[in-house]
This record gives C-alpha cells, sequence and structure tokens, in this order.
C-alpha cells in the first residue's frame, strides 16, 4: 500500500505538466492578438460622431457613455469569437489574419495573393450572413433603438412639475 502514494505524485506532476503545455484556445488567442479594444474605441467614437449629428444637444462625451452602456466591448469580443472560431477558420488561416493585422505591409502582400483573396471573400461571406441573420439583426436593432431612446431623453428640454 505505501507504494500507491509513491506513484500517485509523479503521475498529478505528469498530469500538471501536461496541462500547463496546452495550446491556448481560439479565444485566448482572439484577445491576445486582436486589437479588440482600439477596434471597439474606434466604433464607439465613430457612431458617436454619426450620433451627435442626429443629437446636437447631447454632449458627444455623453453620447459616447451611452453608447457604451448599450453596446459593449464584452458584446463585440463575443461576436469575434463566434466570427473566428475553429467552425470557421483553421490555425493556418487564423494565423494568417493576424499577421496581416498586425503588419501593414503583410496585409498588402496578402491582399494582392490568391489566398489572401480567398480569406477575405470568406471574412466577407461570413460578415455578410451574420448581418443578414434574423436574431442578429433584431438584437442590433433593440439595442440601436435603446441608445437612441435614452438620447432622445436626454435631448428633451427638462420640463417642470407644475
Amino acid at each position: 500500500m505505501p507504494r500507491l502514494p509513491k506513484l500517485l505524485l509523479p503521475l498529478m506532476l505528469l498530469a500538471a505538466l501536461a496541462a500547463c503545455d496546452q495550446k491556448p484556445t481560439r479565444e485566448e488567442r482572439i484577445l491576445a492578438n486582436l486589437p479588440l479594444q482600439q477596434a471597439y474605441d474606434h466604433n464607439i467614437e465613430r457612431m458617436a460622431q454619426l450620433l451627435a449629428m442626429t443629437y446636437p444637444s447631447v454632449p458627444q462625451d455623453t453620447i459616447k457613455q451611452v453608447l457604451r452602456k448599450h453596446l459593449t466591448v464584452e458584446d463585440q469580443r463575443n461576436d469575434l469569437f463566434k466570427l473566428y472560431s475553429e467552425k470557421h477558420f483553421t490555425d493556418a488561416e487564423f494565423d494568417t489574419i493576424v499577421a496581416a493585422t498586425q503588419d501593414p505591409a503583410k496585409a498588402r502582400a496578402l491582399g494582392e495573393s490568391e489566398e489572401g483573396k480567398r480569406l477575405s471573400e470568406k471574412l466577407t461571406g461570413l460578415m455578410r450572413a451574420t448581418a443578414q441573420d434574423k436574431k442578429v439583426q433584431a438584437l442590433a436593432a433593440q439595442r440601436m433603438q435603446q441608445v437612441q431612446d435614452e438620447l432622445a431623453n436626454l435631448a428633451a428640454p427638462a420640463t417642470e412639475d407644475r
């Protein structure tokens, strides 16, 4: 019986080492390699500029706060997890996409190659299919309606109780 603990310890150590050696998940790789926060901030900035034309009495910083409240960075991450999943892209394809996002020269070269054209068509097709999904459209419409309702309330002149 004393032999079992002696055998169990090395097995546990081997299992722990094997767990440490596992490759990162696609989600972890997306978070580590794609500029998600920068893209999110850019999208919020552009949308705020557009909404400022419709709601000129609402400060742009307030518009950004409302957008961030209803269109979260977590939602964008989840969308990207779905888009760039193993279901849609192999590891090699994903690595190529990451390299192109991190190096403008690689992006230009990729854009001129057959592989780049194929990847671009694949990505565009997936994005188009997502945009045409009725559930995605309904959720996007709901979120934008919440943004617009809140901005309309902020833009409305304060009324006094009589």
